[in-house]
């Protein structure tokens, strides 16, 4: 390892040791986290998700598939998207957790958003595997049974909606603007339904909320408190090491 890159590592960690300096903590008010208001958006997009499911599959969500399977005879199949898309939903939340750390305020720190995400993930994700293989619908293009609601989109916009709550919509419309071409591109594929993909964000949004409702009191629950980034370099190896302090 060059010289050049130990040192941009140290001050990579000591930059995200320093909240005074990376992390701009912006006021926030927690003596309230949850409002109903907050249950709109998410509400709308499952009970549309689900009645479409429910009752309107062969109305439309047949159509669409259509109308796409059409475009991808005229424009042909993305070849390496489903690849892609892999990686690609998890962009909204890398920034949630890595965008505070630039000097952008946010509205938690970072040990704060790791906690919130984590949250967010384990909800959002496990409602989504749960309702994957209970209800065991059918992808349009055939190749299994777990096609409601979308994986992809949930990732997506659990990672959109933490940016929005902690940057503000300056950020959140660009995470919201991947979020949605990954829910564009999983029906384009042809690997889902449109009703997968709007419940799927719904629960996105909504996951979002409940580990931020969830994180004060994970918080006390754990007696979590400070966490202390100390950056280290080894002088024999010249390694750089970081030892990580929590206090409980």
């Amino acid at each position: 390892m060059s010289r050049t890159v130990r040192i941009i590592m140290l001050l990579a960690l000591l930059l995200g040791s320093w909240p005074g300096q990376a992390q701009v903590v912006r006021q926030r008010d927690t003596s309230s986290v949850f409002k109903a208001t907050q249950l709109i958006a998410p509400g709308l997009l499952l009970a549309t998700g689900l009645g479409i499911h429910l009752t309107g599959h062969e109305a439309i969500d047949v159509p669409v598939y259509q109308t796409f399977a059409h475009l991808r005879e005229e424009k042909g199949v993305l070849k390496g998207a489903d690849a892609v898309l892999k990686y690609v939903p998890v962009v909204p939340m890398v920034v949630d957790l890595g965008l505070g750390l630039t000097g952008v305020p946010s509205k938690y720190d970072l040990q704060d958003r790791v906690i919130e995400a984590g949250l967010a993930s384990l909800v959002a994700g496990g409602t989504c595997l749960l309702l994957k293989n209970v209800i065991t619908a059918a992808r349009p293009d055939m190749t299994n049974y777990n096609s409601f609601p979308s994986g992809h989109t949930v990732l997506g916009f659990v990672g959109a909606e933490l940016v929005r709550m902690n940057y503000g919509w300056a950020w959140g419309l660009g995470a919201y603007t991947v979020a949605s071409v990954v829910a564009f591109m999983r029906v384009y594929q042809g690997r889902h339904w449109m009703s997968d993909i709007l419940f799927g964000a719904g629960l996105g949004i909504l996951g979002a909320h409940v580990g931020e409702w969830l994180l004060e009191p994970t918080k006390r629950f754990f007696n979590i408190g400070p966490l202390t980034v100390v950056p280290t370099m080894d002088p024999m190896s010249g390694t750089v090491c970081a030892s990580l302090a929590f206090a409980f």
